[in-house]
């Protein structure tokens, strides 16, 4: 059973049909825990009731929660989202909140050193005291994924360029790609032209640029993978992008070929993208179904 540990932020989101737990890493989190993986979370929530709702909707997606800690003065993370008429969502991050504040134990560093994927995300060092957590964090790990999240104005460039020249992996989609490749300098316009120009900055072998509806394109060593994506109908884009992710680090730990990997994670992505919500269940069966249709 693969160990994957996550570090960032647990929130709630409180969409136009209700509140519903959320975060990239929890979201993440949630669909490896189904797929059969060992997930642990090093978060931060309020000592409030928002926190212990939060705490136990995470136990119950099977997400070790003991690296949660709790801040005696912030309160836990509330995200209003809105959905425009394509399903996109907007979102509006109260700051400061717990999870700006996580510290580093040697329990959560000891973790780290155990797992075999590490995952941190752009938000979540939006505050010096947590930035300061996953650096010291970090040099424990033996393989590092970078999840660009990116919501103005919570990041900053020099944050970005440091991160993704620490990680093994980045994951971004391709408006952040264009994004991060233009503040850097890049002359290019064209997608795979910014993933070569984004390798060769920051000295990452791998890239996975997801590309909503059209599929994703993965950069490994020079070589360049394409999957073009399923048509579903969507319900909302609330944590496509994460459920991708999770399907991706599913099939890579089990050194499937990249084109196999691209389908999988597609086929997760876009399942759940056809469902309200960012962790409804989905099957290996119904991923399976949709990667092989009859």
């Amino acid at each position: 059973m693969p160990k994957i540990t996550a570090f960032g932020e647990i929130l709630w989101d409180n969409l136009p049909t209700g509140k519903v737990l959320g975060g990239a890493p929890v979201n993440l989190l949630t669909h490896l825990a189904a797929l059969g993986a060992d997930c642990s979370v090093i978060s931060r929530c309020g000592n409030d009731a928002d926190g212990a709702a939060l705490r136990e909707a995470i136990r119950r997606k099977h997400v070790a929660i003991d690296f949660i800690q709790t801040d005696p003065q912030l309160a836990t993370s509330q995200v209003l989202v809105q959905l425009n008429d394509e399903g996109c969502a907007h979102y509006d991050i109260v700051y400061p909140c717990a999870w700006d504040k996580i510290q580093a134990g040697e329990a959560a560093k000891t973790r780290v050193a155990q797992s075999d994927v590490f995952i941190f995300g752009s938000l979540s060092v939006r505050d010096a005291v947590s930035r300061q957590a996953l650096a010291e964090l970090l040099p424990h790990a033996s393989f590092k994924i970078f999840d660009v999240n990116l919501r103005p104005p919570h990041y900053r460039l020099a944050d970005l360029r440091d991160m993704m020249r620490q990680a093994d992996f980045i994951k971004l989609n391709d408006d952040e790609l264009h994004e991060i490749a233009t503040a850097l300098g890049s002359p290019y316009r064209s997608i795979e032209q910014n993933i070569r120009f984004i390798a060769e900055h920051t000295h990452t072998r791998q890239i996975c640029v997801t590309l909503g509806k059209h599929g994703a394109l993965y950069f490994c060593d020079g070589e360049l993978f394409a999957h073009y994506g399923y048509r579903v109908t969507v319900a909302d884009t609330v944590g496509a992008g994460d459920s991708f992710l999770a399907g991706f680090i599913h099939q890579y730990l089990q050194r499937k070929p990249p084109q196999e990997i691209l389908a999988f994670a597609c086929a997760l992505g876009s399942l759940v993208a056809s469902r309200h919500g960012a962790t409804p269940e989905v099957s290996l069966t119904e991923i399976e179904a949709m990667m092989n249709p009859q």
